[in-house]
């Protein structure tokens, strides 16, 4: 019932976008549009998203095959599966630093928690911080603010306190990651299950990156399965979140990274995936969760966690096999 109410304010919208999706696909792969159209509206009932449909590439896949694939429904349900406790902290970024103080590896303030000459006083000493709304989706409102560049000190920390922002030091992230986007921390998403045992285990993860002077790395590449992180299989596709259509597609023009593939073998080894291991455990209420790493010269640090990010799905884009039944096995 739950699934349906959410998929059903949506259907009319999907119903609709099927008949673009439709026309794209019949000119690539030559499939009649009327066979494309109804077996995208029968897909629908099956909730199952148009452009899933188009990049999972089910047009040219089996039932069988099909009902392996993890769609975003699926994935909501499996959330509320894995997460039906109470997640506010993990949406709650001052309450997410203060549990995991451990592993952040930097200096951060809540500004409505001090005074203003404790905020100057930290704007002073670090130069240049990063500015984060306390409850953040997808990046939204993350600035990198100098000291140079506030004329009221006053006003800023007012502002600061009725936003409920949180004031971090900058990551020196680690050259090699540097060389890919200066601008941004491009970190590296380690996606964690726990099974019913209580032991965590790694689904999968992705190395992140900011485009441009972007502050946040909300592009994906190199999607490595859980069971090859030993082996870093690498699957060099990059997917950028679209804010707006809240989905995930192809992009072009960026800049290769498989020269950096060798620096990212090193880096991202037992470090990250140790410390994302315990982190895990640090929150037994909270089995599925994707951290957001960063890596440094000097270690690992945890920016967040992430209780709904898709890297799994992003991950069968990329290797064209489903992974629901994987999922499933954790429940």
């Amino acid at each position: 019932m739950r699934r349906w109410h959410y998929f059903g304010k949506r259907y009319f919208r999907y119903h609709y976008e099927t008949v673009s999706v439709a026309g794209v696909l019949s000119k690539e792969t030559g499939i009649s549009f009327l066979l494309l159209l109804l077996d995208m509206n029968l897909s629908i009932l099956q909730f199952v998203k148009p452009d899933e449909y188009k990049n999972y590439r089910f047009y040219d896949k089996s039932r069988n095959a099909r009902a392996k694939f993890l769609t975003i429904y699926r994935l909501r349900e499996m959330v509320w599966a894995f997460n039906s406790k109470d997640t506010s902290f993990a949406q709650n970024k001052q309450m997410f630093n203060r549990h995991f103080s451990n592993f952040l590896g930097r200096q951060w303030l809540y500004a409505p928690d001090v005074s203003d000459q404790q905020i100057e006083g930290f704007l002073r000493t670090q130069k240049q911080i990063i500015v984060k709304p306390n409850n953040i989706s997808s990046g939204t409102g993350v600035q990198k603010i100098s000291y140079s560049e506030v004329d009221n000190i006053k006003a800023f920390c007012e502002e600061a306190r009725k936003d409920c922002l949180l004031l971090e030091e900058v990551v020196e992230q680690h050259p090699d990651l540097s060389s890919i986007n200066s601008a941004s921390v491009n970190t590296t998403r380690i996606n964690t299950v726990m099974d019913k045992a209580g032991v965590p285990h790694i689904l999968c993860a992705a190395l992140r990156m900011g485009t441009g002077q972007s502050v946040v790395d909300l592009l994906s590449t190199i999607l490595l399965p859980a069971e090859s992180l030993h082996k870093l299989i690498w699957i060099p596709v990059f997917f950028l979140h679209q804010r707006q259509a809240k989905t995930f597609g192809p992009i072009s023009n960026i800049r290769p990274v498989e020269p950096l593939y060798p620096a990212f073998k090193s880096l991202i080894g037992k470090p990250p995936r140790k410390m994302v291991l315990q982190a895990a455990k640090a929150v037994p209420q909270i089995r599925w969760i994707a951290w957001d790493v960063a890596i440094t010269e000097k270690g690992t640090l945890l920016i967040e966690g992430n209780i709904a990010a898709p890297c799994p799905m992003v991950m069968q884009i990329a290797s064209q096999t489903g992974v629901y039944h994987i999922m499933r096995s954790y429940l």
